[in-house]
């Protein structure tokens, strides 16, 4: 644990994914369990052996900060939603008034995606090598993982650090983690936090059938996504946005901001594997939590609720519930652990993001997340799941755990603690 800790705290959120385009949408899309999942409606994908995903829908693109009619050109699907997503959560931190942020204290920290390439348009681009169109370069440009953090900075008047970070599944995850030391280390007094990202695109999908990741139960997709499920066969993707606003505590009462939510523990390890394997011991995931529990100076049985990677593949929902129980003995921890990729889809880079967001809220509201689509818990995953459907059973915990876990072996766990003001 570190000594004379800066404590931060969270005075704004806000999300876009498929279980609702603003955080309470997406808040109570998840503990009522709704399954907003579909067949593909962004491309032809009749032939692909998963069709379907957990899509955005209904989505209008919040146009503040937006006049330059060039800036908007910059913005893919993903950034769309971190745009909205970042609007929804400095407004409610009210960062956007004059007056409230010293900017050059105010840093950006975001884990993006690699983006959602059109190939008509790379084919229109590259195979008639037609590079003299107006329109060249802010569509080139938009896929560019950091154009994200560059337009939000400017959103909000952020001079400090501007930082894109991409491991894969961890990136928001890690985001998170690295926008939390830059407060507690004392180098800013506001970070704009968070992740986005959209993969639902014919490159991306074929490449997640290729290594055969995706479930294949086209007959039900409603039921596809069932994390630690002994009939789990492959995670759905997801698309969107969770963003927040992390702040000095100090700084946030200061100023007379609402306090949500705080983080007071990261943890973030490499399992130095193989790239696309856990590390059948766990070994990675068990450190990164270890780590988190430590920077928060806590023990496993203070911890009420975990909301894990859970991806409903066989081998990431086995691993990380060995991991979970070396960690929170069974026998002397009442933890409580979901997934709530059953509801949103796996949203890759933005996961980290909106999963800690959950966690957040849980501990707000005291409400356990539902595991939705569990019929059967797999018998070698040995971890105290939620039940399948919403339930009224109340949570008495202080504390929260959020666990990401990326291709390449990036780890990492944020620790959330109810507001104690």
């Amino acid at each position: 644990m570190r000594s004379q800790k800066r404590r931060v705290v969270i005075t704004g959120v806000g999300a876009v994914t498929p279980a609702g385009n603003t955080m309470n949408e997406t808040w109570n899309g998840i503990i009522e369990g709704k399954k907003n999942v579909r067949p593909i409606e962004m491309f032809e994908a009749s032939a692909f052996p998963c069709n379907f995903a957990y899509q955005v829908r209904d989505f209008e693109l919040n146009r503040l900060g937006l006049e330059d009619p060039e800036r908007p050109k910059l913005l893919n699907r993903a950034g769309e939603f971190g745009w909205n997503a970042a609007i929804e959560a400095a407004t409610q931190s009210n960062i956007l008034e004059n007056g409230q942020t010293n900017p050059l204290r105010t840093a950006v920290c975001l884990g993006v995606g690699v983006g959602s390439p059109t190939l008509a348009w790379h084919q229109s681009v590259y195979m008639t090598e037609k590079f003299d169109g107006d329109d060249y370069t802010p569509y080139h440009r938009k896929h560019f993982p950091n154009t994200l953090s560059t337009l939000v900075a400017s959103l909000v008047n952020a001079k400090g650090a501007t930082v894109t970070i991409h491991t894969a599944c961890a990136s928001s995850g890690q985001a998170l983690g690295e926008a939390y030391d830059m407060i507690v280390c004392g180098d800013y007094d506001v970070v704009m936090t968070g992740g986005a990202d959209s993969m639902i695109n014919p490159f991306q999908m074929a490449g997640f059938c290729l290594l055969g990741a995706l479930s294949s139960r086209s007959s039900n997709p409603q039921s596809a996504s069932r994390p630690f499920d002994a009939d789990r066969d492959g995670f759905v993707l997801g698309e969107g946005a969770c963003m927040f606003v992390f702040e000095d505590y100090d700084h946030a009462k200061a100023r007379g901001a609402t306090i949500i939510g705080e983080i007071c523990g990261y943890g973030v390890t490499e399992s130095a594997y193989r790239i696309t394997d856990l590390h059948p011991e766990g070994r990675g995931v068990i450190e990164s939590m270890e780590t988190a529990l430590k920077d928060a100076g806590i023990s496993p049985e203070q911890v009420g609720y975990i909301n894990a990677h859970g991806t409903s593949t066989l081998l990431n929902d086995k691993v990380e519930s060995l991991a979970i129980s070396k960690v929170f003995n069974r026998d002397t921890c009442q933890t409580k652990v979901s997934s709530t990729k059953s509801t949103t889809g796996h949203l890759i880079s933005a996961a980290g993001a909106i999963e800690f967001a959950v966690a957040m809220m849980s501990l707000k509201h005291q409400v356990f997340p539902p595991s939705v689509n569990l019929i059967n818990q797999d018998t070698s995953c040995e971890i105290n799941l939620t039940p399948s459907t919403p339930t009224p059973t109340p949570m008495t915990a202080s504390y929260a755990l959020s666990n990401s876990v990326g291709f390449g072996g990036s780890n990492t766990s944020l620790i959330a603690r109810r507001v104690q003001l």
